[in-house]
C-alpha cells in the first residue's frame, strides 16, 4: 500500500511541475506579444475634424485617435485613455479640442491630441455630439434628452432641459451646433429641432411635421441644415411671422382636439370633466421653420460638414453628397472606391475644400468639393500606414 501511494504523489508531483512549466511559457509568451503588439484592427470609425488643411484628427472604436500633420500623407495612432466609442469631436484649433463617448465621457486636449483628460463623466449616458463655439461656450448633447453645457472651456457643465416636447417617450439628441456663445440648436429622435437664444437658460422645441429621426445638424447662414434616416434632409430657417403665426393656429387647433376627446371620454364614463391646462411656452425673439427637401435617395445619412460657399457634405450609407441653397448632388467616387457596400459616419471639410471622411472598417476617404469627387485615401489597418504613438496596452 505504501508503495502504491508513493507512486501515485510522484505522478501528481510530475503532473504539477509540467503544468507549472507550461503556465510559465504561456505567460512569457503572451507577455512578449503584449510587448510587440502595434496592430490596428480595421475598427469603424466616426469623428473627423480638421482644423486646418495639414492638421486632422480621425477618430472611433476604443479611444482610438489617428492623427495626421502633413495633410494625410502620414498618420500616428494615439490612444486617447477610455475604452469607449469616441463619438464625435470639435476642437477650436490645432491644439485644443473636446470630445464625447458612448459611455458618457468629455474628453479634453490643449496639446494637440497626444494626451486627454476626462473633465466630465455622464456615467452609462450614450453621448452623440459636442460642439464649441469659441474657448470657452460648448454644449454635448446625447441620449435620454441630455444636454451639457459649459461656459468656461469645460471646467464645468451644468444640465439643461429642453421646454415643448410633446411626445411621449424623451428623445435621444444625436447632434448640436453652437452658432455663437449664446445662441445653438440641436435635433434629435422624432424630428425633434430645439433652439436656445440664451445660452441654454431656454430651450425651445420648434414645431415639425416630419417625425424622421435627425442625427447631424450643420450652420448654413442664419439658419441651419440637418440630415437624419431615409435619405432625410431638412433646412431649419428663421420662421416668419406668417410662419409663426400658422404653427400656433395648428397647435391650437390640436389642443382644442384633445379636449373635445377628453370631454367625450368623460361623458361617455358619466364622470365631470376636468379641464385639462395648456402648458404654456415662453416667448422666444425668433423661431425656426423646418422643411424638408428631396434628396434623391432614401439611405441613412449620418453626419454634415459645411463648405466655404455655404453648402454642407453630407454622408451615410454608400452616399456622398453637396446639399447647396438651390439643389442636392451627389459626389463621384473613384472607380475601385466599394461605393455599395459602405457606410461613412464622420466628415469634415478643410479650409481650401479637401474633405476628409471616415468609416466602416477603418476607412479613411479624401476628396475635393471644387472636383465633386472621392476616393479611399488608406485604411489604419492595412500594414505600415500608422506610426503608433501609444495605444492601450502601454506606451
Amino acid at each position: 500500500m505504501k508503495r502504491i501511494i508513493t507512486k501515485i504523489n510522484k505522478a501528481r508531483l510530475f503532473s504539477i511541475m509540467m503544468l507549472t512549466l507550461l503556465l510559465a511559457a504561456t505567460f512569457t509568451i503572451q507577455a512578449q506579444d503584449a510587448e510587440k503588439f502595434h496592430r490596428f484592427w480595421p475598427d469603424n470609425l466616426y469623428a473627423v475634424e480638421f482644423p486646418s488643411d495639414k492638421v486632422g484628427y480621425v477618430a472611433g472604436y476604443s479611444g482610438s485617435l489617428f492623427k495626421t500633420e502633413d495633410g494625410g500623407e502620414s498618420w500616428s495612432g494615439i490612444y486617447m485613455g477610455v475604452t469607449e466609442l469616441i463619438r464625435k469631436m470639435s476642437f477650436i484649433n490645432e491644439t485644443t479640442g473636446w470630445a464625447v463617448g458612448h459611455r458618457g465621457s468629455i474628453l479634453h486636449t490643449s496639446d494637440a491630441g497626444l494626451t486627454w483628460a476626462v473633465q466630465h463623466s455622464d456615467k452609462g449616458n450614450y453621448l452623440r455630439d459636442i460642439s464649441f463655439a469659441d474657448e470657452n461656450n460648448g454644449w454635448v448633447v446625447g441620449h435620454n434628452s441630455t444636454i451639457w453645457h459649459t461656459a468656461d472651456g469645460g471646467k464645468s457643465w451644468a444640465k439643461q432641459d429642453m421646454q415643448g416636447f410633446r411626445g411621449r417617450d424623451a428623445p435621444s439628441l444625436h447632434s448640436v451646433i453652437a452658432k455663437d456663445a449664446n445662441t445653438a440648436i440641436l435635433v434629435g429622435e422624432f424630428g425633434t429641432v430645439a433652439h436656445t437664444e440664451d445660452a441654454g437658460v431656454t430651450w425651445l422645441v420648434s414645431y415639425n411635421k416630419s417625425g424622421d429621426t435627425l442625427l447631424s445638424i450643420v450652420n448654413q447662414g442664419t439658419g441651419a441644415i440637418a440630415v437624419g434616416l431615409d435619405g432625410g434632409v431638412f433646412r431649419i430657417n428663421i420662421a416668419t411671422d406668417e410662419q409663426r403665426e400658422e404653427v400656433k393656429l395648428i397647435l391650437d387647433a390640436e389642443f382644442a382636439k384633445v379636449v373635445k376627446k377628453a370631454m367625450k371620454k368623460a361623458k361617455r364614463k358619466r364622470r365631470e370633466y376636468v379641464p385639462i391646462e395648456r402648458v404654456v411656452l415662453p416667448e422666444t425673439a425668433i423661431d425656426y421653420a423646418i422643411t424638408k427637401i428631396d434628396s434623391g435617395t432614401k439611405e441613412h445619412l449620418y453626419e454634415l460638414a459645411t463648405t466655404n460657399d455655404g453648402s454642407a457634405i453630407a454622408v451615410g450609407a454608400s452616399t456622398i453628397m453637396k446639399i447647396s441653397p438651390e439643389s442636392v448632388t451627389q459626389l463621384t467616387a473613384g472607380k475601385d472606391f466599394p461605393l455599395p457596400y459602405v457606410w461613412v459616419g464622420g466628415v469634415d471639410v478643410t479650409p481650401s475644400g479637401d474633405l476628409w471622411a471616415a468609416g466602416l472598417r477603418g476607412m479613411i476617404i479624401k476628396g475635393s468639393v471644387a472636383e465633386m469627387s472621392y476616393d479611399k485615401k488608406v485604411n489604419i489597418a492595412e500594414p505600415g500606414k500608422v506610426e503608433l504613438i501609444s495605444n492601450r496596452w502601454g506606451e
